[in-house]
């Protein structure tokens, strides 16, 4: 009895020496990849068991076969190892617990049990590797003919324990194994020069010079509508952006006066034609009235001029649309009774289908520009909708702008047409320009604001 005790006690020791020097070597591992091979093979010296693997579990929930016992190269794509992936996490969510658990053949369902006792033994035991909070990174799994006895069920719950926390090292190793040679690698001498490296390299990248302006939408060559007459605007029959048609009575003078006129020039012709039909009769018996007949005549045909002149300076006074268009214009009434001038701009009429944007660029903004450059308007009511064009024309000196400033007047045609767009719209003008380097792009205000205090 003494020998058998002493028998049993010398085993206990030999298996304790076994999982303490499996426990150093495993904490001397650098890799995960090294680890899993170890604990496939290792672990048989203390379970006994006829095929051990091992699956790995990343953060996403995805599940790889790691190591296979007694193969080095497992075949990832075969049968066998296809079908365990499937079935680790379809079995964890039935069976999914803390510390090792026993999984037995014939209890499993039939669809699981059939490739099961095609490749595996009866019984199989299941060793989670868990973080410290509780997250599965992974399993062991042992196959065996027969259940385990009691002392190694319990060496399993130790070797659980022992696993998860090797494991764990390992994975948060791994993780931060690229930074952390990276930041060990960055001595102060390496990231000055590196630092000096990428600015350079930086500087020379190659961008466009932008400038940004206040911009409108207006039309492209519209017809302007002015006063045909001296005079004071009576009435306007059409709302700004109006579509109107050929013919379309927009806005009319004031008539008193010309049609007084008028009225006065037929009077004047009236008499005057009475006094040469008078002169006509009695220039057959009267000699003096036959020599006064010519100039009758000839003040006849000048009352004649003055009335259709009158006429005409009458018909003038209603302005109609020469074609189909919309109207461009303020409120009509700032217009009422506002005097105006011959030649004097009301209103403009313009094709609704041709639209540009107008653009003033600050002297100081000012960048080359050439024809066809890229524009982008940013409307105010639609701002996350920019509009494409390509400039079309810039002025050559710059001038005063509406409002107050010094800047050069640019036009860009619109590229596509439509949606919410119309004249008046305002908003601001992005105009790309030549390519230059980063470092210029940086210091072209401060080079220039620079050289304006220096003088060079």
């Amino acid at each position: 009895m003494p020998a058998e005790v002493l028998a049993d006690s010398s085993r206990a020791t030999r298996k304790l020496a076994a999982v303490l020097k499996l426990e150093a070597t495993l904490r001397g591992v650098a890799t995960t990849a090294i680890a899993a091979r170890l604990l496939v093979h290792e672990t048989r010296s203390l379970i006994g068991y006829r095929q051990g693997v091992l699956l790995g579990c990343s953060s996403r929930g995805r599940w790889r076969v790691r190591a296979v016992s007694d193969v080095v190269d497992p075949d990832c794509g075969g049968p066998f190892l296809l079908w365990l992936r499937a079935f680790v996490p379809q079995w964890l969510l039935t069976h999914g617990g803390r510390g090792p658990q026993c999984i037995v053949a014939a209890d499993l369902p039939e669809g699981q049990r059939r490739p099961w006792l095609e490749w595996l033994p009866g019984f199989g035991y299941w060793i989670p590797l868990e973080s410290i909070r509780g997250h599965l990174m992974g399993g062991l799994l042992l196959f065996c003919e027969k259940p385990l006895s009691q002392d190694k069920s319990w060496l399993l719950e130790h070797l659980c324990s022992s696993y998860s926390q090797s494991w764990e090292r390992l994975v948060l190793l791994e993780q931060r194994t690229l930074f952390w040679r990276v930041a060990v690698w960055m001595t102060p001498g390496r990231t000055a020069v590196l630092t000096t490296v990428l600015v350079v390299t930086l500087a020379f990248v190659p961008v466009h010079l932008t400038v940004l302006a206040p911009a409108r939408i207006i039309p492209v060559d519209p017809m302007v509508i002015s006063s045909p007459l001296d005079g004071v605007v009576a009435q306007v029959f059409v709302q700004p952006n109006q579509e109107v048609d050929a013919g379309t009575l927009l806005f009319r003078l004031e008539a008193t006066e010309l049609r007084n006129r008028h009225a006065v020039a037929l009077k004047a012709l009236e008499v005057e034609s009475a006094n040469l039909e008078k002169a006509q009769r009695k220039g057959f018996h009267d000699d003096r009235s036959r020599s006064e007949v010519s100039l009758l005549q000839a003040t006849v045909a000048m009352k004649e001029a003055e009335a259709q002149f009158a006429a005409q300076l009458l018909a003038l006074v209603e302005v109609r649309a020469t074609k189909a268009g919309v109207v461009v214009f303020n409120d009509p009434n700032q217009w009422l009774g506002q005097p105006v001038k011959v030649g004097e701009t009301v209103m403009l009429l313009a094709d609704p289908r041709g639209m540009e944007l107008e653009a003033w660029i600050p002297v100081a903004d000012a960048i080359a520009l050439d024809p066809g450059a890229r524009v982008l308007m940013f409307l105010n009511i639609h701002p996350h909708q920019p509009l494409a064009a390509r400039l079309r024309m810039a002025d050559f000196e710059a001038r005063q702008a509406p409002d107050g400033f010094l800047g050069f007047r640019v036009r860009a045609g619109l590229e596509a047409e439509g949606g919410p767009v119309r004249f008046g719209l305002r908003g601001s003008a992005r105009f790309q320009g030549e390519a230059v380097r980063l470092w210029y792009f940086l210091l072209r205000r401060p080079l220039a604001f620079l050289r304006q205090q220096v003088g060079w």
